[in-house]
């Protein structure tokens, strides 16, 4: 009897004596480690040192992280790998990946090795922070690939979404996709894509250049269901994009497409269209203080720095604000209405030289739409080139308190007969004698003047400054710094800034 009491008080003291080790070491555990990670590794090292760092990637995609870890990779080392981590941080606690000892990025070259490959891939993860890399994925002669650089890839229509993404101060470039006509082409790849269900991600101080098919957006079903929410994109800088700079789709609200530059997007020569910074499927998003430039192709109608989507009902854009940006020297024009865009403010923006000299010569495509509820007011519009028509096809928008300038010729107001849906309110027109004979036919107008000169309720511009030498932007734009300010316009003439009420 007593060998039985004995052995059951052993029994009960190893069970007890188990489960305080088991919690010991999931507490040991949720202590955040930090790995290294260097060409002059060894994948057999503890990786936890910056004396024992491991040596590729594969023997990351081989592990599964917690909350907290880091992941550094050695300064100035490459790797000719795809990384796909494993694992999700969480809220306040994100795994990171970023760079040690020096100030020169980690380079990954994904190589392009296979159809819908992505360089560094987050694939249903939540809460990761990548920061501080160079990726490439160009794939060999010969190939057409669908590629991306950085993909991000949330839940589907019945699942939850990823949450807590942040990619910060990388450098994605070279990412070379098959584009229109090759069998491959996906306009889901390019340079950093968020695919899928997302709540929160914030895509910030980036450069994306040299990329095929487009440089930064998100993508997936545009099923309520389905859609993304609370996504930033915030002072990045995309160029020499194959396709478009900035795509916010699927998206239901908080999102932001704010401070960056997109410069020479739109590259293709074919038909497909393209433009510099779109919504679509959006609610309440939000465009601001962006600058959009060169851009020379986009397709047979677009090509232009802005546009307002939705063809359909699952499409439909609605309550965007386009304000503050910057737009100059684009081939297709400075803003497109698609039919299904409704309650879209264009206001406080400036265009400089947006009528091109090829295609359709353009400064708006609105297309014809039962919506009404799309407002274009307080802008400046500085015309260089001879424009065919300001608007392509022209109805459906109220255009007030808007300065349009040309030193050119406009051929018509628009290619189609113009509908009282176009209202025109307390605009300026200048020269009088380009505008006043144009096909205004039965749109409404009240208090429309063409003056000889714009009457601005403020001296914005200092003695001896032309209007078309003064650097407009600082109006709207004004975190430009000096130094910034683009060749040909006198940094003396800085207007003096005032966002509203530009009209008396």
């Amino acid at each position: 009897m007593k060998a039985g009491i004995c052995s059951f008080i052993v029994l009960i003291t190893c069970f007890f004596s188990y489960g305080n080790l088991t919690a010991a070491l999931k507490k040991e555990r949720a202590v955040a480690v930090t790995y290294y990670v260097s060409p002059d590794g060894n994948d057999s090292n503890s990786g936890t040192r910056a004396g024992t760092p491991w040596k590729t990637i594969a023997k990351i995609n081989s592990l599964s992280f917690s909350p907290g870890d880091k992941i550094l990779f050695k300064s100035g080392g490459i790797w000719n790998e795809m990384l796909v981590p494993k694992g999700s941080g969480a809220d306040a606690s994100p795994i990171t990946i970023d760079k040690y000892g020096g100030e020169v990025l980690p380079v990954i070259n994904g190589g392009g090795k296979t159809n819908n490959s992505s360089t560094l891939h987050l694939n249903k993860v939540s809460y990761w922070e990548i920061r501080n890399l160079e990726i490439t994925n160009t794939a060999p002669a010969g190939t057409d690939y669908a590629l991306t650089g950085i993909r991000v890839s949330g839940g589907t229509i019945s699942e939850d979404g990823v949450r807590g993404i942040t990619i910060k101060n990388c450098y994605v470039h070279d990412v070379n996709s098959a584009t229109d006509g090759q069998t491959n082409y996906n306009k889901s790849s390019g340079g950093i894509i968020l695919d899928g269900k997302i709540y929160g991600a914030l895509v910030q101080n980036c450069h994306i250049a040299n990329c095929a098919v487009e440089g930064l957006r998100t993508s997936g079903s545009r099923e309520m269901q389905a859609r993304s929410k609370d996504i930033i994109f915030d002072h990045n800088r995309i160029e020499n994009i194959y396709g478009d700079g900035i795509v916010m789709s699927g998206v239901t609200g908080g999102c932001k497409i704010i401070y960056n530059k997109v410069d020479n997007v739109c590259m293709n020569t074919g038909l497909q269209n393209y433009a510099g910074i779109w919504t679509i499927g959006s609610i309440n998003t939000l465009v601001a203080y962006n600058e959009v430039c060169g851009l020379k192709g986009g397709g047979k109608n677009d090509g232009m720095a802005f546009d307002a989507d939705g063809y359909d009902e699952q499409s439909t854009t609605d309550g965007d604000i386009f304000e503050y940006n910057y737009s100059h020297d684009n081939n297709g024009g400075f803003f497109l209405f698609m039919k299904d865009a409704k309650n879209i403010s264009v206001r406080y923006n400036v265009s400089v030289n947006d009528v091109g000299v090829l295609k359709a010569r353009k400064l708006f495509l609105i297309q014809n739409s039962v919506n009404t509820s799309r407002y274009v007011h307080d802008n400046i519009f500085f015309i260089k080139n001879p424009a065919d028509k300001l608007l392509w096809e022209g109805s459906g928008v109220e255009f007030k308190n808007n300065i349009f300038y040309t030193v050119s010729t406009i051929n018509i107001l628009s290619d189609k007969e113009i509908t009282e849906k176009a209202r025109f309110n307390n605009n300026v027109f200048y020269p009088e004698s380009v505008f006043s004979s144009l096909n205004w036919g039965t749109s409404i107008q009240v208090g429309n003047r063409f003056y000889k000169k714009p009457d601005f309720k403020d001296v914005l511009l200092k003695s001896d400054c032309s209007f078309e030498k003064t650097f407009l932007p600082n109006i709207f734009y004004p975190h430009v710094q000096p130094q910034n300010i683009p060749s040909g316009y006198n940094r003396n003439c800085i207007p003096v800034q005032n966002k509203n009420n530009i009209l008396k």
